[in-house]
């Protein structure tokens, strides 16, 4: 009896096919605004992806430019915590 086929766990960079860190960082920005959670699992990714001074710098332009939007969304009067961040509590991104 054949073996059923496990799928293999992929990361955001070899699912996307990304091999620039400054476009991958520019994808999370624009993903913020539909998934949060989904954005602050790609900015992990990348934080632990970081090679150079460059790309950290890039990253933290991200976690800025990320804050701002998740400050202005929260006043925003349709803002709805649940349907934002799910189970998660709110939290920031941490610069570098």
């Amino acid at each position: 009896m054949p073996r059923k086929k496990s799928t293999p766990s992929m990361s955001a960079f070899s699912a996307l096919g990304i091999t620039d860190m400054k476009s991958f960082l520019a994808d999370a920005r624009a993903v913020v605004r539909w998934n949060v959670p989904l954005a602050f699992s790609w900015m992990d990714e990348a934080s632990a992806r970081l090679a150079s001074y460059d790309e950290i710098e890039e990253y933290n332009k991200s976690v800025t430019s990320i804050n701002t939007y998740l400050d202005s969304l929260e006043k925003m009067r349709y803002y709805d915590k649940q349907e934002v961040w799910g189970s998660l509590a709110p939290t920031r991104l941490e610069q570098i």
